[in-house]
């Protein structure tokens, strides 16, 4: 079992946790003279606070049902998925992607707090993230395995395409977000926020497509 240290680091309680229990290790040492016995349970107290802290974050299981649109739900899932990024180097080039789909997160929650009839298709469009994000993971993951310049090509091509279509769909959940957020301000835009199911209807088919090809007829 793992820690979710990324998790851990989200709350300013982490930094509060590990500040305190270092400044009172340290007063305990200065206050008995910089005893054996001080540096013995000091130790062990701030240890444990520490670690007790840390276990709340501990990964049982990735759970698989759940409402996507939770930040620590969805942010959990996609810390799940970077273990096979970070296996493989973890490059500036993943942590990008990662940030488009927590940013595709924090949009679609924006959207659905402002028009909550939309909440299924984001639900759907965020799943599709994560599918997304996945494959870009186990993109880098392969690139590490394969050996033979034929299929490391094929598969930097698959990486790239998921890549474009992760980015793709952080560009447009953005745009899709800040029309929400002007349609409260002018009357054109909200007449606009008409088409707003049939073009996330559009970004989920062509996630789908990009995570489920059609197959190519035999030549």
């Amino acid at each position: 079992m793992t820690i979710l240290w990324r998790r851990a680091f989200r709350y300013s309680q982490t930094y509060f946790l590990l500040v305190g229990a270092g400044l009172g290790y340290l007063t305990l040492l200065v206050f008995t003279g910089f005893k054996p016995i001080s540096f013995l349970i000091g130790g062990v107290i701030a240890v444990t606070m520490v670690v007790g802290w840390f276990w709340q974050f501990r990964r049982a299981q990735v759970p698989t049902t759940g409402n996507v649109l939770d930040r620590d739900l969805f942010l959990t899932r996609l810390d799940a998925i970077a273990t096979k990024a970070i296996k493989a180097g973890n490059s500036p080039e993943w942590r990008e992607a990662y940030q488009w789909a927590e940013a595709s997160h924090g949009a679609a929650t924006q959207i659905a707090a402002r028009d909550p009839m939309l909440m299924p298709d984001l639900v759907e469009t965020l799943v599709t993230v994560e599918a997304l994000t996945d494959q870009v993971a186990s993109g880098y993951e392969a690139l590490t395995q394969v050996q033979t310049d034929t299929y490391r090509s094929l598969t930097q091509q698959h990486l790239s395409e998921s890549r474009d279509r992760l980015r793709d769909t952080h560009n447009q959940l953005q745009q899709l977000r800040d029309q929400v957020v002007l349609s409260q301000l002018t009357q054109e835009a909200s007449a606009d926020n008409g088409s707003l199911p049939s073009r996330l209807q559009v970004l989920i088919d062509a996630n789908k497509t990009a995570l489920h090809p059609p197959e190519e007829p035999p030549s």
